[in-house]
């Protein structure tokens, strides 16, 4: 029991922290994250994609056959606006036919189950 009392007191004497720094955010680096989800029976999180200036632009291929994919920005991230493409793939062939339209904070998208063999590939692209 008076390991951890002499273990704090080292710290303390040495001057090492034992809590771990908050990673350092500058507002030039605002992150936005989008959570894509499968909402079929209960939410079983999927991705989470994150966008700023340095990388305004993910492609995510949804592998795992959602039956109920839903992608939104989520509310504690930097509000942008975010334009997506989703299209299907079969066969490593893109059928570029999907949707697209704008992401914004509390507004996504949700589509149903592709055809079978199909599954979902989806562009997420941050706007100035």
């Amino acid at each position: 029991m008076r390991r951890p009392a002499a273990l704090l007191s080292v710290t303390v004497a040495v001057g090492v922290s034992l809590i771990a720094p908050a990673p350092a955010a500058t507002a030039d680096t605002a992150t936005t994250e989008v959570v894509c989800q499968d909402l079929t029976a209960f939410p079983e999180y999927i991705r989470h994609l994150f966008l700023s200036p340095d990388t305004p632009t993910v492609v995510e291929n949804f592998d795992e056959h959602p039956e109920n994919l839903s992608c939104y920005e989520w509310s504690g991230s930097a509000p942008a606006t975010i334009t997506y493409t989703v299209s299907y793939v079969m066969n490593g062939i893109d059928h570029p036919d999907g949707y697209t339209g704008v992401l914004t904070m509390g507004h996504g998208f949700g589509l149903q189950t592709p055809m079978p063999g199909y599954y979902y590939r989806a562009s997420f692209t941050l706007q100035p």
